[in-house]
């Protein structure tokens, strides 16, 4: 469903809820797609979107999310994206809750890699971001850091254990710079090539 407008570029503007998920996506791709609106009237030529869904990997109820997966799926999706992810046994739980109901899923998997920085910033990320979950050796090793360079050296390895792990089941990476350190970015670019 995206971010609240309100933080965005135009506060002013509302939320509009009029579709979920799997709504738009199959307005995009069955109506856009083929040259029709919502209502089967002609946009003039047919646009050509490549469309993206979100996908949460530790959902509080695994059936649900299986269940918004599928529907995904069924409208058209091309491919995933992730929450910020912290551990990655957590893909191949939901990829084979999926298989078992609906066999495998052909869409690749984009993973989110936000790295940590801080104490403070992975304790705020695990407590107030729904859908984030940082296990509790990533928290205390931010927490054994004894000063910023050191957390953000912390930060850098765990995302490149991360995304070594995760190599079997993700499609592919999306790096997420926090505070503007995109030095760490490129750091662990270059040690996972």
């Amino acid at each position: 469903m995206g971010d609240p407008t309100s933080i965005g570029d135009y506060p002013e503007a509302t939320d509009n809820y009029d579709l979920v998920p799997s709504g738009l996506i199959k307005l995009i791709k069955q109506g856009f797609n083929t040259g029709v609106d919502h209502s089967g009237t002609s946009i003039g030529q047919p646009t050509n979107f490549f469309v993206g869904a979100a996908l949460n990997l530790c959902p509080q109820d695994m059936d649900v999310e299986v269940k918004n997966l599928h529907r995904k799926v069924k409208a058209g999706t091309d491919f995933f994206i992730t929450q910020p992810i912290y551990r990655a046994d957590d893909g191949p739980k939901l990829l084979e809750a999926y298989e078992a109901k609906h066999g495998n899923l052909k869409q690749p998997i984009l993973a989110g890699i936000l790295p940590l920085v801080s104490a403070k910033h992975a304790a705020f990320l695990h407590n107030e971001v729904p859908g984030i979950f940082i296990p509790d050796d990533a928290r205390q090793k931010m927490t054994d850091a004894v000063d910023a360079e050191r957390g953000v050296k912390i930060g850098t390895q765990l995302a490149v254990e991360l995304i070594d792990q995760i190599k079997d089941w993700a499609g592919g990476i999306y790096m997420m710079p926090q505070f503007h350190r995109y030095d760490m970015i490129a750091e662990i670019i270059e040690k996972v090539k």
